[in-house]
C-alpha cells in the first residue's frame, strides 16, 4: 500500500553533518539541509515500533513483536517490506483547503549541477555535453565536457527550483534567450532564506552533573534549521498497512517534533519529455536525493572502458557528467549503539548524460524517472528501500 505524507516541523531541526563531533574537541556541529532520506527513513520505522508496540529492548531481542509489524519494519538485521520511495522538500500551496484531510504540497528541486550562472546578472544558463572544446583536463577518457557556446563568465549556480523550473528544465525549453528560466522559477540567494529555511547557531555547555557545574573548556555552538511556515517534506511511502494517516514524529538529532498528515502533489507531464528524447536518442538522468554507487561516481552497470551499459529495456552510452561535491553520510546505530560507516554519496542534483543506443523513450521513462538507481554496500544496504537515489529524466 502507497501512503504520501506530508512532515512538518513544530520547532527547529538538527540534521547534523556526518563529521565526527565531541565537545570539548570541536566547537561547532554544523547541519545539511535536506536531510538524507534514511532519517526520514528511520523516523518512520521508530515512529511504527512506538505506535504498534512500544518496547524497543523486546524489539531489539526479538521477542514477542507482532508479525505484522516485524514483516513491515524488519528486525534490527534486516528490513521489512516498508520503502520510501521519495522524499523532497516541499511548501503548502497558497490555494490549498487546510480542512481537506490530503493537503495540496508543492515539490521543491535541489539546483542540478548543469545550470550555471552568468556571472553578476543572476541570469541562469544550461550546459550541454560539447565535442572538440579546447581544454585538457583530468575528465576520463570518452566524456565530453559540459560548455556554453556563449561569451560569457560564469559561476556555479546555488538554489532550488520550484515545479514549473524543473519541468521547464526537463523539457528543455528556455524562458527567453537571456536566462534559461523564469524568475518565479527559481529560489536562490537571500529568497531562500525568506520562503524556505534560515540557519540558528545555538550555544551551550556541557555540565558536570556530581558536581553540578558547568565543565570547563567544554563550550560548543550547535546549528539548528527553522524551516518557513508552511515548509517540509514530502515523502511517499510503500509496503505500509500501519502507518496511521496522520500523527507526531521525532525527526533529527534531538528527536524533534514534526506533525505528518496525508497530502497529494502534482505530476510532472511527461509527453513533450518523451517526444523529444525519441526525436533526439539521448536523454539526461538527474538525481533529485543522493546515490550510492560501487565504483563512486560511476553507477556500477556503467562499463568502465566503454561507458555503456543496460538497464530494463534500454541499452545506453554515458556521454557526460555534471557531478557536485560527494556528501557524506553515515548515521547511529542504536542497537550496536555504535557510529555507522560514512560512506561517499552522489550529492542530490547530478546530471548524467546518455545516448540511447537501443530502446525507447517509454522504456527509458519506465527504467528510470522516478525510480531509485542508488546501490547498496556490505556496510550500507537497502539504500533504494531507504529513499536514495530517486531520479528523473528530462531531455536535452
Amino acid at each position: 500500500m502507497n501512503k504520501a505524507i506530508f512532515i512538518e516541523p513544530l520547532d527547529v531541526l538538527l540534521f547534523r553533518e556526518s563529521k565526527p563531533f565531541t565537545g570539548g574537541e570541536d566547537h561547532l556541529a554544523r547541519s545539511v539541509f535536506p536531510p538524507p532520506p534514511s532519517t526520514v527513513y528511520a523516523a518512520i520505522r521508530s515512529h511504527l515500533l512506538s505506535h504498534r508496540f512500544g518496547r524497543f529492548e523486546a524489539f531489539r531481542e526479538g521477542k514477542g513483536v507482532p508479525p505484522e509489524l516485524v514483516a513491515e519494519i524488519g528486525s534490527p538485521t534486516r528490513f521489512g517490506t516498508l520503502e520510501l520511495r521519495r522524499l523532497l522538500v516541499a511548501r503548502k500551496r497558497e490555494s490549498g483547503d487546510s480542512h481537506e484531510q490530503a493537503i495540496s504540497v508543492e515539490l521543491l528541486y535541489p539546483m542540478p549541477q548543469d545550470v550555471a550562472e552568468v556571472k553578476g546578472t543572476g541570469r541562469l544558463a544550461l550546459l550541454k555535453p560539447a565535442d572538440g572544446v579546447p581544454v585538457q583536463t583530468n575528465l576520463p577518457a570518452g566524456l565530453r565536457h559540459l560548455w556554453l557556446a556563449k561569451d560569457v563568465h560564469l559561476e556555479a549556480a546555488a538554489g532550488w527550483l520550484t515545479e514549473k523550473g524543473m519541468q521547464r528544465y526537463l523539457t528543455d525549453e528556455p524562458d527567453s534567450s537571456d536566462s534559461f528560466f523564469g524568475a518565479e522559477e527559481v529560489i536562490s540567494g537571500d529568497h531562500i532564506g525568506e520562503v524556505i529555511f534560515t540557519r540558528e547557531e545555538r550555544t551551550g555547555i556541557a555540565r558536570d552533573r556530581a558536581r553540578r557545574s558547568v565543565r570547563e573548556g567544554l563550550l560548543y555552538s550547535v546549528e539548528y534549521l527553522r524551516l518557513k511556515h508552511g515548509v517540509g517534506f514530502f515523502a511517499e511511502f510503500h509496503g505500509t498497512q500501519l502507518l496511521p494517516d496522520s500523527g507526531l514524529i521525532n525527526l533529527g538529532g534531538d528527536r524533534r517534533p514534526a506533525h505528518y498528515q496525508p497530502a497529494r502533489v502534482s505530476t510532472l507531464s511527461l509527453d513533450r519529455i518523451k517526444q523529444r528524447i525519441q526525436e533526439r536518442r539521448r536523454f539526461k538522468l538527474v538525481l533529485a536525493t543522493p546515490a550510492l554507487f560501487e565504483h563512486g561516481w560511476r553507477p556500477g552497470w556503467i562499463d568502465e572502458q566503454t561507458l555503456e551499459g543496460s538497464r530494463g529495456n534500454v541499452r545506453v552510452k554515458l556521454l557526460a557528467a555534471a557531478l557536485g561535491k560527494p556528501v557524506g553520510i553515515g548515521g547511529f546505530d542504536l542497537v550496536k549503539q555504535f557510529p555507522k560507516p560514512v560512506h561517499r554519496f552522489v550529492p542530490a542534483g547530478s546530471v548524467y548524460f546518455f545516448e540511447l543506443l537501443e530502446g525507447d523513450a517509454d522504456a527509458v521513462i519506465e527504467a528510470f524517472h522516478e525510480r531509485s538507481v542508488s546501490e547498496d554496500s556490505e556496510t550500507f544496504p537497502e539504500t533504494a528501500r531507504q529513499g536514495f537515489g530517486h531520479s528523473l529524466i528530462g531531455a536535452w
